[in-house]
């Protein structure tokens, strides 16, 4: 049986049709498993850029940590003897204030 115009063109239509679904349907999944992975690396880049920041604030501690203690070392024994005296005369004064703050918040209120 002889195809005639018509038919041909329908056939046409359906096979350019098809493959136009076909490309679309290849595309379409191509960008989902792109915007997947896009996704992911989104996150992982968001991960290290904090991991980063904490790394950077570690890293701003332990050099303030060197440059105190190299100052410390620094010190003639007689600075070193008095710095460290009053940093304890400081604590001590630190806790009694806590104390003191502790049992002013209690009784503050009765004097009023």
């Amino acid at each position: 049986m002889k195809q005639n115009r018509k038919q041909i063109e329908a056939n046409l239509r359906n096979k350019l049709a098809s493959q136009y679904k076909e490309k679309t349907e290849q595309l379409k999944s191509e960008k989902a498993v792109l915007e997947k992975r896009y996704n992911e690396m989104w996150e992982r880049a968001r991960k290290a850029e904090i991991e980063r920041d904490e790394l950077k604030d570690k890293v701003a501690q332990y050099e303030d940590w060197n440059r105190r203690l190299q100052e410390f070392m620094d010190m003639s024994d007689e600075d070193r003897i008095k710095y460290v005296e009053n940093l304890r005369r400081t604590d001590e004064f630190d806790s009694i204030l806590k104390r003191l703050g502790f049992f002013s918040e209690m009784y503050g209120n009765l004097f009023v």
